[in-house]
């Protein structure tokens, strides 16, 4: 294929925290395999940030206060969205798809509630919206659904998707920890956010379930259509209690099309089930298909580095897209 090779991909990036800076750390560690790969080096142009002068672990691409800088510039071609929240990501986000250029993002809270309406924009705009970080951070899930199931049928699910709950039960469960100790060494290694509602409640797993749903059946079902709970109820005593009898408490979202249930909760596992050998950060998933049957994967699921892995997958795919598109132009221009 011939391929312009005189303009990098440039990369905007909205917001530079726990993700942001783990994506920077791992283009860090696989540029010439980047380079390599796509046949022209990948920049990080400008990140989005809310104060320039804070210092941070990682070094900084260039900084700006202001998303203009980044959805306004014609140089940058692909839009990364790691800020989190709804607000003003699905604002920025929708800017960026109206003018054509590429999106990646990991929100998964932003794609529960809007990733319908966001990909037929995308559609509209012939651009691309990727996510394969917004659901169980390292693990490929949502290629292998899209592409490697393309000709089987997902029947149900069931797994672990939230690192930072299954961190916390696995240190009261294993150590005998309270909640609360539980929750601060989670927030100290960087699996909590300083505000953990999302996690404790079970609505990042609900979220991420919501995605997963729509890919594995192609059904659109909204939020409210989920029975959650979370696990800031669960003490030392509950599980000494069911200790005592074999159960291993996991926070569960679960998935039966056939009987309408749709829950993220607390249960109770024997230890003999496979999610509830599944300890610390890892998230897991087991599925059932038609053709292949039971299916199983695990794998880090908080973190930024993990997250950001698959953020940079993303980047990846969408930054082929953009050197295809440069390679058509490229190729019109010269007839």
């Amino acid at each position: 294929m011939l391929r312009n090779n005189k303009a990098d991909v440039r990369v905007g990036l909205l917001g530079f925290g726990i993700v942001g800076q783990g994506l920077i750390q791992g283009i860090n560690m696989q540029m010439s395999n980047i380079s390599r790969r796509l046949g022209t080096p990948l920049k990080i142009q400008r990140a989005l940030v809310q104060d320039t002068n804070k210092k941070r672990i990682i070094g900084a691409p260039e900084l700006t206060t202001y998303a203009c800088d980044i959805l306004e510039d014609p140089d940058i071609d692909i839009v990364v969205e790691v800020m989190g929240g709804e607000q003003p990501a699905y604002g920025y986000i929708k800017q960026a798809l109206e003018q054509g250029k590429q999106v990646v993002t990991a929100n998964k809270l932003l794609l529960a509630r809007h990733g319908p309406e966001l990909k037929a924009l995308a559609r509209r705009n012939q651009t691309g919206l990727f996510y394969e970080g917004s659901v169980l951070g390292g693990i490929p899930i949502l290629r292998t659904i899209q592409r490697g199931l393309c000709g089987d049928r997902v029947e149900e699910f069931k797994g672990i998707f939230n690192g930072t709950t299954n961190f916390i039960l696995s240190r009261m469960y294993e150590l005998g920890e309270d909640y609360s100790t539980a929750l601060r060494l989670a927030q100290a290694a960087g699996y909590a956010e300083a505000n953990p509602a999302m996690d404790v409640s079970g609505l990042d797993a609900a979220c991420k379930l919501v995605i997963l749903y729509r890919e594995c059946f192609d059904l659109e079902i909204q939020l409210q259509d989920v029975t959650m709970s979370g696990i800031k109820h669960l003490d030392q005593r509950q599980i000494a209690l069911q200790k005592r009898q074999g159960r291993i408490p996991k926070l569960i979202a679960c998935a039966k099309p056939q009987n309408s249930e749709i829950t993220v909760g607390v249960e109770w596992l024997p230890d003999g089930d496979s999610l509830s050998q599944v300890s610390g950060v890892q998230n897991a998933l087991s599925l059932r298909t038609l053709l292949a049957g039971e299916l199983f994967w695990s794998g880090p699921g908080a973190g930024g580095l993990a997250t950001g892995g698959a953020v940079l997958g993303d980047i990846m795919e969408s930054a082929e897209r953009v050197l295809t598109e440069r390679d058509r132009g490229f190729l019109q221009a010269g007839r």
